[in-house]
């Protein structure tokens, strides 16, 4: 079936994939991360829209004075699993996921420009999920700690209990292995080799261990799993190489430059060229900032960000401004609260080399990004379709609570 329904939510029982990273005072969950269907054309110099398929959401939660029911379920929303639907580096496949409702996820494909459902899964506000794109579906339920994996085409469940005491922030699943990344401190990473049945505690350097860090996101390359270090600095970046038969090792960590005070890394998206990184910072003397930093190499020493200010009562209700971002090629593209899509064109001499052991990021200017606004509507989501560099997916929300989906050529 083509999946172009309009959908309305009228409950706030949320799955958790939709909000990872629930944390004390300053430490706020990001809005974020899945996909669907549908279509606009945009070009870094000036932009068309073309709409062909309906389906979108909008977060004016409070600008629009939605009910408290409202805020908390939007709040819920924009918090979904980066690996349930972003760019997290797994290649390959023609299958991705939709949230279809509160209870309900759904793999697709992309065929003939719209969104073909293939099979629809049941889930729960305590549900994480992700797919490797091929075979698979992994549904993680954090309430007993159990996995169930799902064979797309022969339509088997295979279910598996966890032998640790988890709490989960992310997953990814690729052909081999199943990974979680934890808000554990001392155990935060582990593996399950799916062929022979069994789960790897993986390695984490002694120099780093901190019962406050946590693994936020994981995304992958050819070669190696690399894990986000999300809190206390210094922050790192963690390397352990892949292989398809036993359990991974350690290959090294990097020390990431920094964005400023407070700084929690939420959402990770890599590229063959580029690693995009989202965070949020607090000063006491300039509020909060979020940023998206891009560095243009794994040796993580050329970077910038991208900055955008926000108000101290946008962080402490929850409001985040960059709902999501995509790596496309040479252009960073991203979902803005109130500018809608913005297109940014990645110049090699924007990237600056860090030239000491602890450096800022390099700034460049949010006005060289040029925005194409939604009236009435916010874009919360941005997927990009497997193995296509010329189309991704818009999630809209409108005023009244309705999602719709747009493809969007660029």
């Amino acid at each position: 079936m083509i999946y172009n329904k309009k959908t309305e939510f009228r409950n706030s029982n949320i799955p958790l994939g939709m909000y990872l990273s629930v944390e004390n005072s300053r430490r706020q969950p990001h809005p974020v991360k899945d996909a669907s269907l549908t279509g606009c054309k945009i070009d870094v110099m000036a932009f068309s829209t073309k709409r062909c398929i309906p389906n979108g959401i909008r977060n004016g939660i409070w600008k629009f004075g939605y009910s408290n029911r409202y805020r908390l379920f939007f709040i819920l929303l924009f918090c979904i699993s980066l690996n349930a639907f972003g760019q997290n580096g797994v290649k390959g496949g023609r299958y991705f996921l939709l949230l279809k409702d509160k209870s309900t996820i759904s793999v697709n494909t992309f065929e003939n420009n719209e969104i073909t459902e293939i099979k629809t899964y049941p889930i729960s506000e305590k549900s994480l999920f992700t797919t490797d794109q091929k075979q698979r579906v992994a549904i993680l339920n954090i309430a007993n700690d159990s996995i169930s994996l799902h064979d797309i085409e022969s339509s088997t469940e295979l279910k598996l209990s966890i032998p640790f005491q988890l709490m989960p922030k992310t997953v990814l699943l690729n052909d081999d292995n199943l990974f979680i990344g934890v808000n554990n401190g001392i155990k935060m990473l582990f593996q399950y080799h799916i062929q022979s049945d069994k789960w790897y505690q993986l390695e984490f350097p002694k120099e780093i261990l901190n019962p406050f860090k946590t693994i936020d996101d994981l995304v992958i390359n050819d070669s190696l799993l690399i894990a986000i270090d999300n809190k206390v600095i210094p922050k790192y970046i963690l390397f352990y190489r892949l292989n398809s038969t036993d359990k991974l090792a350690l290959s090294h960590f990097k020390e990431l430059k920094t964005n400023g005070t407070y700084e929690e890394i939420h959402q990770g998206r890599i590229t063959s060229n580029y690693l995009g990184l989202y965070s949020i910072t607090y000063s006491g003397y300039v509020g909060p900032y979020e940023h998206i930093t891009i560095y243009n190499d794994l040796d993580l020493t050329s970077s910038f960000a991208i900055s955008t200010k926000v108000s101290r009562e946008e962080r402490e209700k929850s409001v985040f401004i960059f709902k999501d971002f995509l790596l496309i090629n040479d252009k960073l593209v991203i979902a803005h609260k109130e500018k809608g899509l913005g297109i940014f064109k990645i110049e090699d001499s924007y990237f600056k080399e860090s030239k000491k052991d602890y450096d800022f990021n390099a700034r460049e200017s949010e006005e060289k990004v040029i925005y194409k606004q939604y009236e009435n509507e916010e874009i919360i989501r941005l997927t990009k379709i497997p193995d296509n560099d010329t189309k991704i997916i818009l999630t809209i929300l409108n005023k009244a609570g309705e999602i719709r989906q747009e493809i969007c050529e660029m």
